[in-house]
């Protein structure tokens, strides 16, 4: 009966938390594909400053394109279309114009219509809304 009891309160204690990820690590494109508006970074998790983007990410099977990057002066622009791999967990985009350069990005939480990303090279948390 003890055990029943155990197994009864893992498997409801593991369907609870299947209704978010909070993840540390991509685990395949099915995780990230789709469009993603950018809405904002922030320098930590905790800081009440942030910085807008209003820019959106095209993640597809093989390649991210990032849309409506806006300037300071002029009309918003499109980037052109780069490689993106899944490795060890983490995203990595390559760097336009720098073969076998990328710029790395590690998975804080994802659920159905959010997910947040940190930039691992300057630390920088970017907050995204599915599109």
């Amino acid at each position: 009966m003890k055990k029943i009891n155990i197994l009864l309160a893992l498997s409801l204690s593991l369907g609870l938390s299947s209704m978010a990820v909070f993840a540390d690590a991509l685990n395949s494109n099915k995780d990230i594909l789709g469009s993603w508006f950018l809405e904002y970074t922030k320098k930590s998790p905790d800081s009440a400053e942030t910085k807008a983007m209003g820019m959106t990410w095209v993640i597809d099977n093989s390649q991210l394109t990032q849309k409506d990057i806006p300037q300071v002066r002029g009309n918003p622009y499109d980037a052109p279309a780069v490689d993106y791999i899944i490795e060890d967990g983490v995203l990595k985009v390559s760097i336009l114009g720098r073969a076998g350069k990328f710029d790395v990005y590690s998975l804080v939480e994802k659920t159905d219509k959010t997910m947040v990303l940190k930039d691992n090279k300057y630390g920088t948390y970017m907050y995204f809304i599915k599109k």
